[in-house]
């Protein structure tokens, strides 16, 4: 028998919420979700409707901070070769093009490397860091990987680079042999934006290094670099990496989304052409499922370097030839997605009937650079932790994706008398499994979740309170938007209706991935309702139910209505 979702409402001092309502001038609805969520003291309630990038910490907090930049700025004095290798996905591309655009605007020329994922995998490797020290590079700068390269890193050193680390994953008992090293999780570091991405911790190096050429009196003949203009890559990055949306990390992709928005910079005007969007708004959403995709899929298929070049042209009419190109590779990439998907969730299907609290799956016809996106879907799916490998041979390489409340990087850690190598952070990892040990490593990894997330307890839904579908209007709906950008640790508000009657249900869309179409009814009305991925619901949709919803502002030829977004439903309960 499937496990149901476990619905929990947040607690919430009506009292407090008023008062917030009052001393805000906000909705009160607005009020209640944010004391509900622990935001109901007025000046963290401020601090979160209004960010500011003056509440952004000081770089300089960071460890390892002064020895990067002094190094950077004795390289830019010496002249020597500057490299920025970087990881393949989005965080890591973000992170090369703001190091490579940052440096070309003080009249610098770096070079930079990355890697394919299919040919050489994740991280440094020696043949091409030898490769790199023959062609005359002194400084390489590892974005987005190189905390665990030990090995590599003295490679390099011995070929005569010096190395500095730009990472934000856990990082092991030992740091590398680099120059510097930038963690926010390295010891002895107070940073309190932990959850930063690589890009980031390359955005505060950046403003590290820009305050101590200022301070050098660099910008007294040129321009100083505005660092504002760098947070559309910023928020890539950070959305894309599915990092929380909380602190710092909010502040960054708050303003990152507005120069999403009217960026000139040629690649992502380009981008969100093949996207569709042009002058449409952009949220975490746009980012998460028509921008991000586009640039990951040329590092997924192995041909990374197109999406950085994109991000980085100074030629619109290169940025859309090259557009046109990564557009052609989602597509692509889609369509494996959606073969590797359909027999996921065939796999998913019997383990979730088997009672499995989190989701292990392998194949050996899956594609590596795939199976991370795949493992995305299910979790919106099934609401659970899901690890897909990639089997070839004797071994298999594995993406791994959670939800709020299990931390994935804690999670391998604690399979790895199962595992050969793993990695990661919070939301999201890596790993590299022996064949004969797949079996033990499920074992081991839904024990690990069920440990971090109580045993006997099903998976979770946070609901936001109760409200009933007639509650809202357009500018009460609206009025929800302050709470953006939603993602990881700042999720849509849910809420609760009870006992509404379904009047008609039927399922829309095409392929794998159907959706159930809904009309339901309470006293007062009736309500149009979409569940985007629960098509497969379809015969559970009737009578009366219970939903936790979103309310949200449906626009279909020319007009505006309210359209219920449900995140689970179940039969109504009896009152």
């Amino acid at each position: 028998m499937r496990p149901q979702r476990r619905w929990t409402i947040r607690p919430l001092d009506m009292q407090r919420a008023r008062r917030l309502a009052r001393r805000l001038d906000i909705p009160e609805r607005l009020a209640e979700v944010l004391e509900a969520r622990g935001l109901g003291d007025q000046d963290a309630a401020v601090r979160f409707l209004r960010p500011s990038l003056h509440d952004l910490t000081s770089p300089a907090r960071m460890k390892g901070m002064g020895r990067a930049v002094d190094r950077i700025v004795a390289a830019l004095r010496r002249g020597e070769r500057i490299t920025v290798w970087g990881d393949y996905d989005v965080d890591g591309v973000t992170s090369v093009a703001q190091l490579l655009l940052f440096l070309g605007e003080l009249g610098f020329d770096a070079g930079h490397y990355i890697p394919s994922r299919v040919k050489e995998g994740y991280g440094l490797n020696t043949e091409a860091l030898n490769r790199l020290a023959g062609q005359g590079t002194k400084l390489l700068v590892a974005v987005d990987c190189g905390i665990s390269n030990h090995e590599q890193i003295d490679v390099a050193t011995k070929a005569g680079m010096d190395v500095i680390v730009i990472d934000h994953h856990q990082v092991p008992p030992r740091l590398p042999n680099a120059v510097a090293v930038l963690d926010p999780h390295q010891p002895e570091c107070d940073f309190p934006n932990t959850d930063a991405c690589a890009a980031g911790v390359t955005f505060y190096l950046l403003g590290g290094l820009r305050a101590r050429l200022r301070e050098l009196g660099w910008f007294s003949d040129r321009d100083e670099p505005n660092l504002k203009k760098y947070l559309d890559l910023v928020a890539l990055g950070t959305v894309a990496d599915m990092v929380p949306l909380t602190g710092e990390n909010r502040i960054l992709v708050h303003f990152g989304l507005k120069e999403l928005q009217k960026s000139k910079r040629p690649g992502i005007a380009a981008l969100r052409e093949k996207a569709g969007l042009g002058e449409h708004p952009i949220g975490t959403g746009q980012v998460a499922f028509r921008l991000a995709p586009r640039l990951n899929a040329a590092g997924r298929l192995g041909r990374a370097d197109r999406a950085l070049e994109l991000l980085v042209t100074d030629s619109y009419s290169r940025a859309l030839e090259l557009a046109e190109e990564l557009d052609r590779t989602n597509d692509e990439r889609q369509a494996l997605e959606m073969r590797i998907l359909d027999e996921a969730m065939r796999q998913a299907e019997r383990r979730v009937e088997m009672g499995d609290r989190a989701l292990v799956l392998w194949s050996d016809e899956w594609h590596v650079g795939v199976i991370g996106i795949v493992a995305s879907r299910l979790v919106e799916k099934y609401g659970r932790p899901v690890v897909l490998v990639a089997m070839e041979g004797d071994s298999g390489k594995g993406s791994a994706r959670s939800i709020d409340g299990v931390h994935i990087y804690e999670a391998l850690k604690g399979c790895s008398a199962s595992l050969r190598q793993y990695g990661g952070h919070r939301a999201a990892g890596g790993l590299v499994v022996d064949r004969n040990n797949l079996e033990q490593f499920r074992s081991d990894f839904i024990r690990q979740v069920v440990d971090q997330q109580g045993r006997g307890e099903s998976p979770e839904l946070m609901l936001d309170g109760e409200a009933v579908p007639s509650l809202w209007d357009l500018d009460s709906v609206r009025s929800l938007e302050a709470l953006q950008p939603h993602g990881l640790g700042n999720p849509e508000p849910v809420f609760l209706a009870r006992n509404l009657e379904v009047r008609q249900a039927r399922t829309v869309g095409r392929g794998t991935v159907e959706h159930l179409k809904l009309v339901v009814a309470d006293s007062r009305s009736t309500y149009d309702a979409i569940a985007f991925a629960m098509g497969y619901r379809l015969a559970q949709a009737r009578g009366r139910i219970d939903v936790a919803y979103t309310p949200s502002v449906n626009e279909w030829e020319g007009g505006l209505s309210i359209q219920l977004v449900v995140k689970d439903f179940r039969p109504a309960e009896a009152r």
